[in-house]
């Protein structure tokens, strides 16, 4: 259990050095959708590396298991966190490698 709550270190930092990239930014959030499913698939990485490690520790994991809240943990991981990269890439590299912009 301490090394699964030890991860909270490396896994915030990555999140919160994810959102600081923005820093000076943040206007852009509301305009470039590039940026918004960037910034949404850091804020699902941040949420699933929160309660994995929470889920580890046995009281947590004792009312959690067998419950929804496994599944959403591993699908907001998944879905939330490579979906949205994934779209957010796919939004910036369709229109460099066409030579054209979104419709929209």
């Amino acid at each position: 259990m301490v090394f699964s709550i030890a991860l909270w270190a490396p896994s915030w930092g990555g999140m919160i050095n994810g959102l600081l990239t923005l820093r000076g930014a943040w206007h852009k959030l509301r305009t470039d959708p590039v940026i918004q499913f960037f910034a949404a698939a850091v804020t699902f990485y941040g949420m699933a590396t929160f309660e994995g490690p929470l889920m580890s520790i046995k009281s947590v994991n004792a009312l959690a298991h067998g419950t929804d809240w496994v599944v959403g943990h591993v699908h907001g991981g998944a879905l939330g966190w490579n979906g949205f990269m994934a779209a957010g890439m796919f939004y910036w590299l369709v229109p460099r490698l066409f030579g054209t912009k979104l419709y929209s």
